[in-house]
């Protein structure tokens, strides 16, 4: 296994540990809350105040996570830039929408760790609306990355052959169904996603052991 097909496969793996650290964090430790932002105010509220250790944790999780997806996205724009000038413009392109994607959980995290430092529940309540919209709002920036960097890798795998093309079939139908989501379940659209990003690592990962590993004599 030379060098590049090395630093992939961390890349590939960085991309699954990413993915999952993220989903954990912001959707399964810290779940943000059932309520909508226009719900009654002393229930946003209590979302807040009767959950900060899980805010804490899952937002710091997220977080994490975050910061490893720079990596996925810096592998994602060196394997493709190796293809021809297509390739190149994909790689920038996927790199683009992975920091979309970071800012976005990183943004999201700090918010939600903001809200568990106010301990006056008067003062909360005050600034409950505007804040329940906010939230959604940063989750949102986190599932537009998302959608963006399904659609370029879907791109790249018709284009470079970066995936096998029922992969890619099946992620730009699943960016398709997450734009037609968005007007009624923010954030939810880049929870729709997450799989296919981490089974095409582990493609990734497949294929990089077999194209890396020497033919024996």
């Amino acid at each position: 296994m030379d060098r590049s097909t090395h630093l992939d496969r961390v890349g590939w793996w960085c991309g699954i540990v990413a993915v999952v650290l993220i989903s954990a964090g912001f959707f399964a430790i810290d779940e943000g809350g059932s309520t909508p932002p226009d719900g009654p105010i002393d229930v946003l509220v209590q979302e807040i105040t009767g959950s900060r250790g899980r805010i804490v944790a899952g937002s710091l999780v997220g977080m994490v996570g975050a910061v490893v997806l720079v990596w996925f996205a810096a592998t994602l724009r060196m394997r493709l830039a190796r293809e021809d000038a297509v390739g190149e413009v994909l790689g920038l392109a996927a790199y683009a929408f992975g920091i979309v994607m970071t800012v976005g959980a990183l943004a999201h995290g700090s918010f939600r760790l903001a809200t568990t430092t106010v301990r006056d529940p008067r003062v909360l309540a005050e600034a409950m609306r505007p804040l329940a919209l906010l939230k959604e709002h940063l989750a949102d920036v986190l599932g537009w990355g998302a959608i963006g960097l399904v659609v370029t890798m879907s791109l790249g795998s018709f284009l470079v052959r970066l995936l096998p093309r029922t992969m890619a079939w099946v992620g730009a139908t699943l960016a398709i169904l997450a734009v037609a989501l968005i007007p009624t379940d923010h954030g939810g659209v880049g929870v729709a996603l997450f799989p296919w990003l981490a089974v095409a690592c582990l493609v990734l990962i497949r294929e990089g052991d077999r194209t890396g590993t020497p033919k024996r004599a």
